[in-house]
């Protein structure tokens, strides 16, 4: 269900990478980036030496998973999910977080995730909620969306 990026899955990853709504949702500053600008950014999420980037496929691709900032002396790295619109409200999110939990952990040793949403996006911090995520804070009027300031919420969640 995780599994690294193969070029076949370009079209999916774009086509994520490209839409606004998406962009929104993922703090990233709404705009179009050209087929060279989604493979150099395919590279260094590939690449990072303190992150890992993995394509969720559900019989061909359908979002991605990604830590950022991995802390390997303090065990911890930041999560990140996107999936594609049609496979939302199916199990699928809960599936690959747990999966990359279970990655987080016994591969890179991770003690404790952590993650950033925006407070209007429910359905994720429910999901965050019921998959053991607890609250930080949230910061007031944090992101600016082109439009508006948007509060955001910070969670995390001990590996044990």
């Amino acid at each position: 269900m995780l599994r690294v990026p193969v070029k076949t899955d370009f079209a999916v990853l774009s086509a994520l990478r490209n839409d606004s709504a998406v962009q929104r949702q993922l703090m990233i500053e709404p705009r179009q980036y050209s087929p060279a600008q989604v493979r150099a950014w395919i590279r260094r999420r590939t690449t990072d030496p303190s992150g890992v980037f993995l394509v969720i496929d559900c019989s061909g691709p359908c979002g991605f998973v990604q830590l950022t900032r991995i802390d390997r002396g303090r065990g911890t790295a930041d999560l990140g999910i996107c999936l594609a619109r049609s496979i939302r409200g199916k199990g699928v999110a809960a599936k690959a977080m747990g999966l990359l939990e279970l990655h987080a952990k016994k591969k890179l040793r991770c003690k404790k995730l952590t993650l950033r949403v925006l407070r209007v996006n429910h359905r994720a911090i429910a999901l965050y909620r019921k998959l053991k995520f607890k609250m930080l804070e949230i910061k007031r009027r944090h992101h600016f969306d082109g439009a508006h300031w948007r509060d955001v919420v910070f969670m995390e969640k001990a590996l044990r």
